[in-house]
């Protein structure tokens, strides 16, 4: 869990080519931008 203002980095593997989304699964958070769309080649 993250408060207010901090920050998080974040490693991960996109092996899978094509598009993923990578997003929270809360719908206010999503709505605040937590997501996105990547295209892997």
């Amino acid at each position: 869990m993250l408060g207010g203002y901090q920050t998080l980095d974040l490693d991960s593997t996109a092996d899978q080519p094509g598009l993923s989304l990578f997003h929270c699964h809360q719908q206010l958070h999503m709505g605040y931008g937590l997501m996105v769309l990547l295209r892997c080649s």
